[in-house]
């Protein structure tokens, strides 16, 4: 299982590296630009105005300010960039952990070798963990290093960042789960990848629209993009809707897509 999870690591670590380099620097872009928005009223006049659904997709219900540091981190990064930024690199990885390297034709070859099917997919699964967890690490690095000079961790604390990049992390682990079971049960990458993210698209306008529209109320509680949005973690620090959920929900289909694919044929 370690040299699966080690193979995986090194063939995905380009990639990686990238994009921890561009979520570290977008990350220590926004701690430098918050003493611009600092103390501008008119900013916090401007999205007042912003309608519930809108307000609540930026991190700004509740009276959470664009100026104050919740709120401008909020709506700046925790509550739409870093979550779709992980999301994507997330999804496409677990798309790849098995149905990537069957429609490639080297996972056959790999299952010849002594080691169940089982231990192999748990191993892809644990390095897209890591991979996962390197981001989140490298983001809130970024963050809390200039945070505060800057004044970002007033009435916050780096404690509170690590909270919502975790926060952050988990909902994208959701989605990227649900292409790995999609992969593993079907052995489509293009399957796999199209589910997730259509469901995640789907979920963050489900969640916008439910603030307007009654019908969409009462199934918000099933969706990942509410146990982010409505936890806040930012300001309320870690709870079980933005941790176990997620944590929970993920482990179920992790158990279902390895379920399926001990039994089905490989291409």
């Amino acid at each position: 299982m370690l040299s699966v999870w080690i193979h995986m690591l090194r063939r995905r670590t380009t990639a990686a590296i990238w994009w921890a380099v561009s979520l570290a620097a977008l990350g220590a872009l926004l701690a430098v630009a918050y003493p611009t928005v600092r103390g501008n009223s008119e900013l916090d006049k401007t999205f007042a105005d912003l309608p519930p659904s809108v307000a609540a997709l930026l991190g700004l219900s509740d009276g959470n300010l664009l100026t104050s540091p919740a709120g401008y981190l909020d709506s700046q990064f925790y509550a739409n960039i870093l979550p779709l930024t992980l999301l994507i690199f997330a999804v496409g990885a677990a798309a790849w952990t098995i149905a990537g390297d069957e429609a490639g034709g080297t996972l056959e070859l790999l299952t010849t070798n002594p080691i169940s099917r089982t231990r192999i997919a748990v191993a892809r699964y644990g390095a897209l963990l890591t991979l996962l967890t390197v981001l989140a690490v490298v983001c809130w690095a970024a963050v809390a290093a200039l945070a505060p000079s800057t004044g970002l961790t007033a009435g916050l604390g780096i404690v509170r960042l690590a909270a919502a990049t975790l926060a952050c992390a988990l909902l994208a682990l959701v989605f990227a789960t649900i292409a790995y079971a999609v992969g593993a049960a079907t052995g489509s990458k293009p399957a796999a990848t199209a589910v997730a993210a259509g469901l995640a698209v789907a979920g963050y306008v489900a969640e916008g629209l439910s603030h307007q529209v009654t019908a969409l109320r009462a199934v918000r509680y099933a969706n990942p993009w509410h146990w982010l949005l409505d936890a806040d973690p930012l300001r309320n620090g870690l709870t079980w809707q933005s941790t176990v959920l997620p944590v929970a929900v993920s482990a179920i289909l992790v158990i279902v897509g390895l379920a399926v694919f001990r039994r089905r044929d490989l291409r």
